[in-house]
Order: structure tokens, then sequence, then C-alpha cells
């Protein structure tokens, strides 16, 4: 009797996780203020840079919580990401890895793959790149994508588009940003096209004359002008570049272009061949993992002690 008293209150204990999973479920609770001070210190950011900090949000990894701290320097914005104990004591700057998953696997769990892409959608390589229609590395890395993929890669890599105008340095990159998908409105193909045509053009192109370049290049494309017109008139396209700007933010991105090669990041516009050793990396990535230096133009400005 007694063993079996026993064993019914190891049951009893055992059988009532809301016991010892109660703590576990609930998010910790952090000293904003002394949460800043030592991300302010320990990063080295300058006085003038305002730092603001969510709550505490579920990740990926058991007993760790996203903490996503907002910080602004004048018209610059950017998120950095670190995750926190379950006891709200400790944060970690950096990467969490479970080795049976991809160790991209929080990156992918926000980076979107709507929007306008080339190559099959079930690709087994997707490289998603941010960039700017004004920025001449983001000219460099679109030809490579555009000439290089195609050929070499025409059912194995998708490519998806995402908008991260940089207003404070470009002046017309959001215009042509919601010019494009004005002309994607009226037909998915012509996105590719003025993208194409505006980054061959670029040094043409400014913010007085961006909107005629746009309504000759629809011309051009037997496309209605005047529905091509007012929708940039009207801004119609514009939450739609916000949205894609904003995701890029949260994903922490510092300048144009970025990509993320099956949630890899990579900043820059890097040469073919380095590219190419990455998708090789992707295609011959090992069974038991699930999938989930380059030359920089335009950078998110967020000033520290040491720049």
């Amino acid at each position: 009797m007694l063993r079996n008293r026993i064993v019914a209150a190891l049951v009893a204990v055992l059988g009532a996780p809301c016991l010892f999973c109660a703590t576990e479920a609930l998010a910790p609770k952090i000293d904003k203020q002394k949460l800043e001070t030592y991300v302010r210190y320990a990063e080295g950011f300058s006085p003038e840079v305002k730092i603001s900090i969510d709550d505490p949000a579920p990740s990926p990894f058991t007993g760790y919580y996203r903490v996503l701290v907002h910080l602004t320097a004048g018209a610059h914005q950017l998120d950095r990401l670190y995750y926190a104990t379950q006891d709200g004591q400790e944060l970690i700057n950096g990467s969490i890895w479970k080795l049976n998953e991809s160790p991209f696997v929080d990156t992918l769990e926000h980076l979107s793959s709507e929007g306008p892409s080339f190559g099959p959608p079930n690709a087994r390589v997707t490289i998603v790149v941010f960039s700017d229609f004004e920025c001449p590395y983001c000219r460099a890395l679109a030809k490579t994508l555009r000439d290089k993929i195609p050929q070499k890669y025409p059912t194995d890599v998708r490519v998806v588009f995402k908008d991260f105008p940089i207003d404070s340095i470009h002046k017309w990159a959001r215009a042509a940003s919601e010019a494009a998908h004005c002309l994607a409105s009226q037909k998915p193909g012509a996105f590719w096209a003025f993208h194409d045509w505006i980054f061959e053009h670029q040094q043409e192109v400014n913010e007085t004359n961006l909107r005629d370049h746009a309504l000759a290049f629809t011309k051009q494309q037997n496309l209605d002008v005047v529905a091509v017109s007012s929708c940039m008139a009207n801004h119609v396209t514009a939450q739609e570049v916000s949205r894609s700007q904003q995701s890029g933010a949260a994903l922490q991105i510092l300048q144009t272009p970025t990509i993320f090669v099956n949630g890899r990041t990579i900043s820059g516009a890097i040469p073919w061949q380095t590219l190419d050793n990455v998708i090789k990396i992707e295609l011959n990535r090992p069974k038991e993992i699930i999938a989930g230096s380059a030359e920089k133009c335009c950078e998110v400005g967020i000033p520290t002690l040491a720049k």
C-alpha cells in the first residue's frame, strides 16, 4: 500500500504540469531601463541614439525569449534582436542553433517570401533580396541575379524582390518602388521589365524626372498609362513598399543590397562566384539539417562611439 501511495503521489505531481511549467509558459519580466543602459554601454551607442524595447516574446528556442530593441537616430531606424533567458537576467547577443534545424530558423520564421519573384515556387533555394532602385551596388547585384540565376539554376533557385528604399540618402528610390508595383498591378511581368530598365538607366533618373520615365516606360509596355499615372499620383502601392521596408528593418538590415539565401544573411554586392558557392552549399546541405566581406554602399546609420 505504501508503494502504491508513493506511485500515486508521483503521478499526481508529474501529471500536474502547471506546478512546474507555469513559469516556463510566462515570458520573463525585464527591467527595460537597466537593459537599455546595459545595451547602450555594451554596443557603444552614441547618446543621440534613442532606444525603445519591446516586451519579451516567444522564440523557437525553449527557455529563451525574443527581445526586440528599436534604435532611432534622426531619420534612421534599426531593430536589433536579442534573446532573454527565462529569469530575465541574461541577454544573448548572437545566434542560438539547434543541430537538427537550420541555423537560420528564427530568421526564416520572420522572413516573408511574398513579392515579385522569378524561378519556380518549389525551388530548393530561395534568395530574398532587399534592394533600393537608386543604390549603385544594388544595380550590380541585380544584374548578377538576373543574368546568372536563370542561366545556371533555372529549376533550383527562386529570387524574391523586397523594397528597402533608404530615404535619407536616396531621393527617388521610394517613388521608383511605388511605380514598379503600379506597373505590376497592370501585368506582373512588367515589374521585372521595369526593374531591369531602371537599374540599367539609373544614372539618367532623378527625383524630378522619375515619373516621366516611368510613364514613358508604361507606354512602351503597351500598358494603361492613365491607370499607372493615377496609381503613382495617389501612392496606391505605398503601403506595400512600406511593409517591405519595415520587414527588412525587423530583420536588422543595415545596408542595401542585403540578400537571404535560405535564411543566410549576406550583405553587399557580392560577386557571382561567391554567390554561386553559397547556392552550392544550400544544394548540398546535409540531410539532417532541416531547411528552413562584400562591398557596401547604402547603409542605415545608427551611430556608435566607434563610428
